[in-house]
């Protein structure tokens, strides 16, 4: 996996922490993890879309992007749109998971300096140490992940599987719509890839399979009625997990991996935001928008559970929205390569 398709994985992941999963149980309960099937086959279209884009693009995107200079405008405008929406989301829910659970006692400018600081040193030292460092942290990723599954098994309660499609048509489909835009939507900063690579479609699907992994785990313990009312149930279930009968808190091991997501998918939007603004004060102008963002999360937005839960209903919006605004400036952009 010793590509910038690594990344991926990691983006795929990322939007679902939170509220992600409790938004797909409350459209389609105990039947969210076949929405999610679903989702994902929906998100591998417009996967496809960015593949497309990347296999007629061999360089930067500037490069592509001076093929028609209003197009090129309009598509760097949406793009860095989009690159600043993932990064506050990344942001909000970095701070409210981490003051949820992990330091619970810290100020919230403690929690985001030193998770900025290093995304900013690593999107700034480019997309190859990016890409080296989540081709590093995937195969632990995945080995938590598969760890967690086997040892939240055995407290399954297969009642709370049955019976199965009792969902409305309507429930399912926005539980599809919903995991298809969540979870490619980030995947819109691939397009900052070089040129296309062979397992970007393979490591969307294992992400997403991931994902679909913690729903059953989630539904398999909890049940839809539970899952519905808690924040974070991917962390809260986690809970369960025990070393030797008596080692216990492993769940804050296990839930590192969501904040890696995070981390990643913040260092992407902060490269991608680099790559958008003029490039003459392109650092400046991206340090100077992180600080007020900081200032604006501590002061406005952070740990606002009304807010978060907005914040999500609308997520699936404007991720299919931005796809779509993006995607069709590019196309016509690479068809006049």
């Amino acid at each position: 996996m010793r590509t910038n398709a690594s990344i991926i994985y990691f983006l795929t992941r990322s939007c679902f922490l939170g509220f992600g999963i409790t938004l797909l149980f409350s459209y389609s309960g105990k039947d969210a993890y076949l929405g999610a099937i679903l989702g994902l086959l929906l998100g591998i279209i417009i996967t496809y879309f960015y593949n497309y884009i990347l296999s007629f693009k061999n360089g930067s995107l500037r490069e592509l992007e001076e093929k028609n200079k209003k197009v090129g405008l309009l598509a760097r405008i949406l793009l860095g749109i989009a690159s600043y929406i993932l990064m506050l989301y990344s942001l909000i829910l970095y701070t409210t998971f981490t003051i949820s659970f992990l330091l619970t006692t810290t100020p919230e400018l403690y929690v985001l300096i030193p998770f900025l600081i290093l995304a900013v040193i690593l999107a700034f030292k480019g997309l190859t140490i990016i890409t080296r460092v989540a081709n590093i942290l995937v195969p632990f990723s995945i080995l938590t992940s598969i760890l967690a599954f086997l040892g939240l098994s055995v407290f399954f309660v297969l009642p709370n599987f049955a019976p199965i499609l009792t969902t409305t048509f309507t429930g399912f489909l926005k539980t599809a719509v919903t995991f298809a835009g969540i979870s490619a939507f980030p995947n819109i900063l691939t397009l900052h890839f070089n040129k296309k690579t062979e397992n970007n479609f393979k490591i969307y699907i294992l992400a997403g399979i991931m994902i679909i992994a913690a729903i059953i785990c989630v539904n398999g313990v909890f049940g839809e009625e539970l899952t519905k009312i808690f924040r974070f149930p991917e962390y809260m279930v986690l809970k369960q997990l025990k070393v030797f009968n008596f080692i216990e808190k492993v769940e804050n091991i296990f839930s590192l991996m969501w904040v890696v997501d995070l981390f990643i998918t913040l260092t992407m939007c902060i490269y991608s935001l680099k790559e958008t603004l003029p490039q003459k004060y392109n650092k400046k102008l991206t340090i100077l928008i992180i600080i007020i963002t900081a200032f604006i999360i501590d002061r406005i937005l952070g740990f606002n559970y009304v807010l978060e839960l907005r914040m999500y209903y609308i997520l699936p919006v404007i991720s299919l929205i931005f796809s779509i605004l993006i995607i069709i400036p590019y196309m016509y952009l690479v068809k006049k390569t």
